[in-house]
């Protein structure tokens, strides 16, 4: 095993939050439970800066540059996971909407999570790199539902909540995707904008 597969499978074990630096800004990172693992990718259940849950969190190691165990930083956020849960907000978009129906095939997550949300009709929201240049790439993300998943491939049918008639259809490798997150606030916000500006219902 790597030592960031040994990192995950401690942290699983262990049920620690733990942070992974999974971007090219390095000030960025994702926080989280680690739900599963397989060879290319781990499963995280996300908590926020507010000590809430905010969806399922699917990243490929590949793009994983360090991961954390113990920060002052996720000290905090222990602290304030225990505040929200509390006060009785620690699941605003009520998770178990889609973890109970999300099938996960332990050997392929992320396949097998794209294609549950591909059967389902669900908004994900998808991080990946944006190439400014020859030498110069940059973190982007795009929210959006699948409009087709084969082989390695997939189609991300976008809208830009700046301007709403800029609609159009992103397609993607899997090996360009850094994470897909799923039942998050910004997917639960970009579903009532489709049901809003949309004919149809996803």
């Amino acid at each position: 095993m790597t030592d960031i597969e040994t990192q995950l499978a401690t942290a699983q074990d262990r049920s620690l939050l733990i942070a992974i630096y999974n971007f090219m800004d390095e000030e960025t990172f994702s926080v989280g439970y680690v739900m599963a693992q397989d060879a290319t990718s781990v499963c995280l259940r996300v908590i926020d800066p507010n000590g809430a849950v905010n969806g399922i969190q699917i990243i490929q190691k590949a793009f994983i540059s360090k991961i954390l165990l113990r920060s002052d930083y996720l000290r905090s956020t222990e602290v304030w996971q225990q505040t929200a849960i509390a006060q009785h907000r620690e699941d605003p978009w009520q998770i178990a909407q889609w973890t109970d129906t999300l099938t996960l095939n332990p050997d392929h997550l992320l396949a097998s999570a794209l294609q549950t949300a591909l059967t389902h009709k669900w908004i994900i929201n998808l991080g990946t790199l944006r190439q400014i240049d020859d030498e110069t790439a940059e973190d982007a993300d795009f929210t959006g539902f699948l409009g087709d998943f084969v082989g390695d491939t997939l189609a991300l049918n976008y809208l830009n909540p700046w301007d709403l008639s800029d609609a159009w259809q992103l397609d993607m490798k899997l090996d360009e995707i850094n994470y897909i997150r799923i039942g998050a606030g910004v997917c639960v916000n970009m579903q009532a904008l489709f049901e809003a500006y949309t004919d149809e219902r996803f």
